[in-house]
């Protein structure tokens, strides 16, 4: 009996780190980015909690005393190392999306935590007569010292086990998602950090092709965003709110939603809205369906939370072992646990092949049932890292982020939108619908652009980024199409922004006069434009952060590829910062 209890005791520490700790911790720090409840996916882990808790105590029973004491040891000093390295010995490895981890820098990581763990195992070898009378207090106080730590937390933010907006069934798109008006549409694709200089190479590179598939597009080929990534890119373009420091980011989201929004103004005109999107840049605007792609995309509701619940398995494993075993644990997002629980399926762990399933699922499913006309904003995300396909559009593994790579994406992710719009046209709703094509930001990153003037020169560049690279991430894709427009695609100059989307609209529609800003089809293509562009340095922690650290403003005064364009204008700081 004594046997049983300190084995059950040290391995209870174990599987609580695993099943319990790690997942807690991984999903209080990303509520926002979970579409099931965090209840329902430690239900899941019941069972197997249940049989590795039997699989690490019963051996023990079966050694001899000695054997069984060292073992013991061992197993409890599992249990502690396993908890310092998910709270305290957490590396930074960048955003886990298959992207891929240079595993040759910073390889001390993986010295420093081997020194640890076998400095300890080695302890509990060596001196387990010590350890063996305290295993049994030690461990259990120590798991119920974490659970109160667990509950004082949860007490602090309710919000991780608040299932509103997360149950299962909203996985599943409901079938208005993919109804039309036979008559008015607004089509409104964001295709994530697709540049435009990228766009334009694809489309020339095959113009006899494109111009007959993308009818009655105008092509904005200097185009600019207004941030360098999603997060304030989105409320800027849907709201024309610009951000600027002042306010906590959350609360300047949430302000955006609530405001004029281009949903809520057609929304108020009479337009049924659909918004597919992030939970994040749509809670608190009108609708009439709202969906998250879920990921993997395709599948039961059952399916959605073993998916899921593999997917955190695999995280909190990730996040416990060693610097060494995390190559083998995330083996360039073929996941261990997704990868044994669904070896067919995995490639729907990744974005790009989910959201391209739900456009396949649009394709299918399309119809023209709706009575009232309809505005549909989807983000897309098969246009942003990871590079997961090749040449041939099929996944592949280990592909590096290059400027040709990307093009590759873009390409396949283009030609894969077109067919989207082809089911349009057999339906009859491509000549009469608005259809906007737009990325929300550009892509940075250092990559070689051609494009006129030096921007690889020194000479502007902030907190790091050289002008090439914030260039590189203000050039983005747009281009669209207004009702019953005729002829092949066209490529303008004019000198536009993506906050003139909402003014677009609006003329083209000849609904509302009463929009700040101007339509982009009354820029004329030799019109010199003063535009703006706020640039920050992107980190993931900044999801959670309240202010950036910092936020500059520069002005682009002509072609947003010509060096001389760019002009600094000012920094704004965080109210927060101490002078």
């Amino acid at each position: 009996m004594k046997k049983i209890l300190i084995s059950l005791s040290a391995a209870l520490l174990v599987v609580l780190d695993i099943f319990v700790f790690g997942p807690f911790n991984i999903y209080q720090g990303n509520v926002d980015e979970f579409s099931i409840p965090l209840r329902s996916i430690l239900s899941t882990f019941l069972l197997p909690a249940m049989i590795l808790l039997l699989l690490l105590s019963l051996p023990s029973l079966m050694l001899s005393w000695k054997a069984h004491q060292v073992y013991v040891s061992i197993l409890s000093v599992l249990g502690v190392l396993l908890w310092l390295q998910g709270n305290f010995l957490v590396w930074k490895y960048g955003l886990l999306d298959g992207q891929g981890i240079d595993w040759s820098i910073k390889v001390w990581r993986g010295w420093a935590d081997a020194a640890l763990w076998a400095a300890l195992l080695t302890m509990a070898c060596l001196f387990f007569r010590k350890i063996y009378p305290l295993i049994a207090r030690g461990s259990i106080a120590l798991a119920c010292l974490l659970l109160v730590s667990l509950l004082i937390t949860s007490f602090q933010k309710p919000e991780i086990w608040a299932s509103r907006g997360k149950s299962l069934d909203r996985l599943i798109p409901a079938e208005k998602i993919f109804e039309f008006s036979p008559e008015q549409n607004v089509i409104h694709f964001v295709l994530d950090s697709f540049r435009s200089d990228l766009f334009e190479e694809i489309v020339t590179e095959n113009m006899e092709r494109y111009s007959k598939s993308l009818e009655g597009f105008t092509f904005f080929k200097e185009a600019i965003g207004t941030f360098p990534t999603t997060y304030m890119s989105v409320p800027a373009y849907l709201s024309g709110r610009i951000y600027k420091n002042r306010v906590p980011m959350q609360e300047f989201v949430k302000q955006s939603n609530r405001g004029r929004t281009l949903a809520r103004w057609l929304h108020n005109r009479g337009y049924e809205t659909d918004l597919v999107a992030s939970l994040r840049f749509t809670e608190g605007e009108p609708y009439s369906v709202r969906y998250r792609i879920a990921v993997p995309y395709s599948g039961t509701t059952r399916q959605y939370l073993r998916s899921n619940a593999a997917a955190m398995l695999d995280m909190s494993l990730f996040r416990q072992v060693p610097h060494f075993l995390k190559r083998f644990i995330y083996n360039d997002e073929r996941w261990l646990v997704q990868r044994l629980s669904s070896p067919r399926a995995h490639n729907l762990s990744l974005s790009y092949f989910s959201h391209q399933a739900f456009l396949d699922d649009m394709i299918k499913r399309l119809s023209a049932t709706r009575r009232k006309p309809v505005y549909k904003y989807i983000h897309l995300v098969t246009t942003h890292p990871p590079i997961v396909v090749d040449k041939e559009c099929q996944y592949a593994q280990g592909i590096p982020k290059t400027r040709e790579s990307i093009k590759v994406q873009d390409r396949c992710s283009l030609d894969h939108l077109i067919k989207v719009l082809d089911k349009l046209r057999s339906e009859g709703l491509y000549d009469s619908s608005l259809i906007i094509l737009q990325a929300d930001h550009g892509l940075s990153g250092g990559v070689d652009l051609n494009i006129q003037g030096n921007l690889d020169e020194e000479g502007l560049s902030v907190g790091g980024a050289s002008l090439a690279e914030i260039a590189s991430s203000a050039a983005v894709l747009l281009a669209i199409k207004p009702p019953h427009s005729q002829g092949p695609l066209k490529i303008s100059r004019a000198q536009v922004a993506l906050t003139d989307i909402r003014t677009t609209i609006s003329s083209l529609l000849n609904v509302d006069k009463t929009l700040a800003g101007r339509s982009a089809y009354t820029v004329g293509e030799d019109e010199e434009r003063e535009r703006r562009f706020y640039f920050y340095q992107w980190r993931n922690e900044n999801w959670q952060s309240t202010y950036f650290p910092r936020l500059d403003e520069f002005i682009i005064k002509g072609s947003v590829f010509d060096r001389n364009s760019w002009r600094w204008n000012r920094t704004y700081y965080p109210p927060t910062r101490s002078n």
